[in-house]
């Protein structure tokens, strides 16, 4: 006569123990062998385990599993304080990327040596190319039809406002340095170096202040069209320094404190769609 073996089930005391953690090595190791093979014993299983501590314990398991990892930029981010939303949002557009970064880099270069070489009309090339850069930048990072995370930055909970100048200030972080680095090598004075910045930033915020109004993809090529047209007028009428003399510099002052202005009084707007402005 064959005996048939004899069938066990964990009891209330060691699946409890098992539930609250609170169960040894052995008598875990033990339940938890027999907990695969039983189905009886894990359904009473489940009647003694916190069903919200499960969900958490799986939602953390995937967002683990699932959630990207964080690019070389956003590391860096991190270090400067910026928080991991706000660093995702930043690397997310095409200025934050190493092909925009590059471009503008050879852009400049160019000019650059163009300066180097070409004398008046170098020197006025890359007086009217530095400017323009961080203006260029400010499009790509929150232009609709030029950012492609641009559907999903809208959905977030995130203020429009807040997030055009972030990415404002990080373009302006990685642009405004290399057009200064390369800007030491013009010849002549040494404040050459420099004297794009004040027209630059006045044109980033002429581009940011009509922002609302009319998108910043156009607001930022109608201030480079603008530019490009007086920089070609003045370096063929005049000498090409005038347009780093003291009346572009004092006009974009001027325009600065205006464009400034405007945005701190219509801030609201940004977070508005464009129609409704």
């Amino acid at each position: 006569m064959t005996q048939r073996p004899r069938t066990w089930h964990a009891d209330e005391a060691e699946l409890r123990a098992l539930a609250d953690g609170v169960a040894g090595p052995a008598l875990g190791a033990s339940v938890e062998s027999h907990l695969m093979r039983c189905g009886i014993c894990r359904a009473r299983m489940n009647d003694l385990v916190d069903g919200d501590l499960l969900d958490s314990v799986w939602t953390a398991i995937r967002e683990t599993v699932e959630a990207p990892k964080p690019s070389v930029v956003e590391r860096l981010l991190r270090r400067f304080g910026v928080s991991a939303e706000s660093g995702r949002l930043l690397v997310a557009v095409p200025a934050m990327r190493g092909a925009w970064l590059i471009g503008a880099t050879a852009a400049l270069l160019f000019a650059g040596g163009a300066a180097l070489f070409a004398s008046g009309f170098g020197l006025a090339l890359f007086l009217l190319v530095a400017p323009l850069v961080p203006v260029m930048g400010v499009a790509a990072a929150y232009g609709g039809d030029a950012d492609p995370s641009h559907e999903l930055v809208v959905t977030t909970p995130y203020s429009a406002g807040r997030l055009l100048l972030l990415r404002t200030a990080a373009v302006l972080a990685t642009s405004l340095p290399v057009a200064a680095l390369v800007g030491l090598a013009l010849p002549g004075p040494a404040w050459l170096a420099v004297a794009w910045l004040i027209p630059g930033l006045a044109f980033v915020s002429l581009s940011l202040a009509a922002a609302p109004f009319v998108g910043a993809t156009f607001s930022s090529g109608a201030v480079a069209a603008t530019w490009s047209v007086i920089a070609i007028a003045v370096s063929k009428i005049g000498d090409p320094m005038d347009l780093a003399g003291p009346a572009v510099q004092v006009g974009s002052l001027v325009l600065c404190a205006a464009a400034v202005t405007t945005i701190l009084t219509h801030f609201r707007l940004f977070d508005l769609p464009r129609g409704q402005t």
